[in-house]
């Protein structure tokens, strides 16, 4: 049987204040960072010093659940898992879309999908696999595109704070396919941010909240004064604003979401166009796919180092070469990035650009040659970061600056 358990990793950076005399830790484990995005869905939480996370793609299906007793001698089944909440029984994962004759619910790139239903239903699932405290209030810290949060937050909050009975208790209960009995959380407090200020605060923060200098090549500056653009590549959209001497300039915020400029509409869709015109060219019935499907063979690719091997996808009876068109649409985002995005930045006067987002795994190379004298910041050249994956920084970079809050403000939030 297939079991959700937490990532584990240590803290990259041992915190600025750790060899004082009266160190705690800022936050405890009830405590939680999310991600709810369009792609995929991640929650952190810090439990006694070590870091605590997992990730999920943004997709479940309605199943019945059904599987064979011990009495039944099989060939091996293929295991699912599932969760019961009280909309139903869903399956959750990479592929469970291929186990179920009903269609995937993704729901993305909406105003409407944030504190709907289906948000809180990802919201639920990652804290049942984070084993986050139960029957205990916890803290949610979650963020939305900029160019929503003022329209989606007091959604977000109303809807977590409500409950599954709507009594405001905030009270929910899942349970997994995994568990004898249901789980129960107890949402008691909601802080809603832009997507991009967990990101920032990864960089200018360590762990328990501490101030971390980035020095410039020359040493002479730090990255994170003057005027910093963060540019979050998302699975639905990307986002841009400024960051002026660690102040958001609230003005950048207007404009700042593209939902043209994505992994769904720049990579996924090419793709999903260019299969479809595979199968017209050999005069066979398009297939039936989904936008999460494509995802999932991309990052499949992107974790398989982009190698040949990693783009062979068997679908409708036929083996499919993705290689070409992988690259090729790399290529182009690439392009489209440097020029729609990163020169209008520089042209604007931006001191350092601070990448967040899944999608420069696949364009990264092509950016760092592009600008190899402008200061580009991404996770692995920063120590603090070492190891934590651009596509989680929102969501992990919460956890800092919840508790830089704290360590001044002597709570989360101000």
């Amino acid at each position: 049987m297939i079991r959700y358990k937490p990532n584990k990793t240590l803290v990259p950076l041992t915190p600025a204040d750790m060899n004082e005399a009266d160190f705690q830790w800022e936050l405890d484990s009830t405590i939680i960072t999310w991600d709810g995005g369009n792609g995929t869905s991640s929650a952190w939480h810090l439990v006694d010093g070590e870091l605590h996370y997992f990730m999920l793609p943004n997709v479940r299906v309605p199943v019945t659940g059904y599987s064979m007793n011990g009495d039944v001698t099989t060939i091996g089944l293929n295991e699912m898992v599932y969760a019961d909440v009280a909309a139903g029984r869903f399956a959750i994962g990479d592929n469970v879309w291929e186990q179920s004759k009903y269609p995937p619910e993704t729901f993305v790139n909406s105003e409407e999908r944030y504190g709907s239903e289906i948000h809180i239903f990802m919201l639920l699932c990652l804290l049942a696999a984070l084993n986050a405290p139960e029957n205990t209030p916890l803290t949610i810290v979650t963020s939305a595109p900029p160019g929503l949060v003022n329209s989606v937050a007091k959604t977000i909050k109303q809807n977590l704070r409500y409950g599954e009975a709507k009594d405001k208790s905030g009270t929910w209960t899942i349970q997994m396919s995994y568990d004898k009995k249901p789980r129960t959380f107890i949402i008691g407090k909601v802080i809603v941010v832009p997507e991009g200020v967990g990101a920032f605060s990864a960089y200018a923060y360590d762990a328990n909240g501490n101030d971390v200098l980035i020095p410039s090549p020359d040493g002479r500056d730090d990255l994170l004064t003057g005027q910093v653009h963060i540019h979050d590549a998302g699975h639905g959209t990307y986002d841009t604003y400024v960051v002026r001497n660690g102040k958001l300039d609230a003005e950048s915020m207007a404009f700042a979401t593209d939902r043209d400029a994505g992994v769904l509409r720049q990579m996924i869709e090419p793709v999903m166009d260019y299969i479809r015109d595979q199968f017209a060219k050999a005069g066979e019935t398009a297939p039936r796919m989904k936008p999460v499907q494509v995802d999932a063979w991309l990052r499949d690719w992107s974790l398989g180092k982009m190698k040949p091997t990693h783009a062979r996808v068997k679908l409708n009876g036929r083996i499919l070469d993705l290689q070409a068109i992988f690259e090729l649409v790399s290529a182009r985002y690439a392009r489209y990035i440097i020029e729609e995005k990163l020169e209008r930045s520089f042209q604007q006067g931006a001191d350092t650009i601070l990448l967040a987002g899944g999608g420069w795994v696949y364009v990264l190379p092509q950016i760092l040659k592009q600008y190899p004298n402008k200061n580009i910041l991404y996770s692995d050249m920063v120590p603090h970061l070492k190891g934590i994956p651009l596509w989680e920084l929102n969501a992990y970079g919460a956890l800092p600056m919840s508790a830089s809050n704290k360590k001044v403000h002597k709570k989360v939030t101000r």
